[in-house]
């Protein structure tokens, strides 16, 4: 009997201990995947474009879920490519990780900021100063997402006080849209590309225009038209906005031809859209907005950048590039993950150009703490650096980082532009 309930303990040993190992190998699983779902959460938030490189709005975008999928642009396969396609020589291909979603994103901002406005200095329930407007409009907070927001109402256009735009030029902002619950085919929002100062698109002489339907369908639509003997264009987009969330835009002119992306995805892409000069001034024109109705359309962080010299050109021609388009969180040297195509364009010069090494510099306002400011920046330039060899494969010893901090000023620190453009990194050939 002795003998059998021993053989008995000696058959169950194994199946306990594997049973045992098994949930432990199974708890360290279900660990490993949390961490790695957490660790995917953190690369898809977007905190928002804030204050170009020093300001910003901190998890402003985590609650809502990112769109995974590709462009149905063909144009973006082929200028996002995977990066290792040329990396240098004995290394494998760059793991991009940290830019998520991103790592599709070829929007690259002007390197001269020529307006920026989040409506921190206005005051709430006024009208901004940096605006004008046919209408009314107001300066609001709100309960989710931090900062100020310029709220749009009505049927009213609404203009940044930017003068006269040059041929090549980006745009960036932050847009909220809620409450629209009803199918009001009449609620939506125009941004419209015009040829002279107006605020209504159809006394501006032709204008091209994306127009976002803000009510169940969310459709978007582009569109141009005027005197012009050109190409007319009007397009149903296959893409829907994204209502009740914050969504980024970014556009990109370059004389006729218009890109906008919405978040990660370029949603539009046509060469010859932006017919006899248009474009000059940028509009946006409400429809039918009734915040007493629950209505809210709202805007912040808004910038317009003038494209001149791409980067190639001026490391080649001047020796040096400087950037506003690489961004972090706030006071902190953490990348934004909306930097990837200023940080892919740099590393792709240094594998075209083996023999160059580059010096990269951080600068910030004067805002803050002379000494604070110092540090911020020097950690910063080695953020990008580490981005540039851990994620790009570009070898450590070709770069060097330093940190100028508020040193070195190129604009007005007085003016919210200003300190835009002094919150920079330049890359200087060594």
């Amino acid at each position: 009997m002795k003998k059998i309930i021993l053989s008995a303990c000696l058959f169950f040993i194994p199946f306990f201990i594997f049973e045992t190992s098994a949930q432990k190998i199974g708890k360290k699983v279900k660990e490993k995947a949390k961490q790695t779902a957490e660790q995917k959460a953190e690369q898809k938030t977007e905190e928002g474009v804030s204050q170009g490189v020093d300001k910003g709005i901190e998890g402003i975008k985590s609650i809502f879920n990112k769109r995974s999928k590709d462009s149905n642009d063909g144009s973006d396969d082929e200028d996002s490519k995977d990066a290792g396609d040329a990396t240098d020589p004995g290394s494998g291909d760059p793991d991009t990780s940290i830019f998520g979603v991103y790592s599709k994103f070829t929007f690259e901002p002007g390197n001269k900021i020529l307006f920026y406005d989040d409506f921190e200095k206005d005051g709430l329930g006024d009208f901004p100063t940096k605006w004008e407007t046919s209408g009314t409009g107001e300066v609001v907070t709100n309960s989710v997402y931090p900062g100020k927001w310029l709220s749009l109402s009505g049927r009213s256009g609404y203009l940044p006080s930017s003068g006269e735009l040059p041929e090549n030029y980006t745009v960036e902002f932050d847009l909220i849209t809620n409450g629209f619950t009803n199918n009001n085919s009449g609620n939506a929002l125009m941004v419209a590309f015009i040829k002279k100062k107006s605020y209504r698109m159809g006394s501006a002489g032709g204008h091209a225009d994306l127009r976002i339907s803000l009510h169940k369908t969310a459709a978007l639509t582009i569109a141009n038209t005027g005197a012009e003997k050109s190409p007319r264009i009007s397009t149903k987009l296959d893409q829907k906005f994204k209502l009740d969330a914050l969504v980024h835009i970014s556009v990109a002119v370059n004389k006729n031809r218009l890109r906008i992306w919405m978040d990660e995805e370029k949603i539009v892409d046509i060469p010859s859209l932006l017919i006899g000069n248009m474009g000059r001034y940028i509009l946006f024109e409400a429809f039918d907005i009734n915040p007493a109705k629950g209505h809210s359309v709202l805007i912040s962080n808004f910038k317009i950048a003038e494209s001149t010299e791409d980067l190639r050109s001026q490391l080649l021609d001047k020796g040096r590039f400087s950037t506003t388009g690489i961004y972090f969180n706030t006071d902190k040297a953490e990348i934004k993950p909306e930097s990837y195509a200023v940080l892919k364009s740099v590393a792709d010069y240094l594998r075209e150009n083996s023999d160059v090494n580059i010096q990269v510099i951080g600068h910030t306002d004067s805002q803050g703490e002379l000494e604070y400011n110092l540090n911020l920046s020097e950690r910063r330039a080695q953020a990008v650096i580490g981005a540039l060899v851990h994620q790009f494969n570009i070898k450590e010893n070709r770069l060097s980082a330093t940190g100028m901090g508020e040193a070195k000023p190129v604009d007005d620190n007085t003016s919210e532009k200003g300190r835009a453009n002094n919150r920079r990194v330049e890359f200087v050939k060594m």
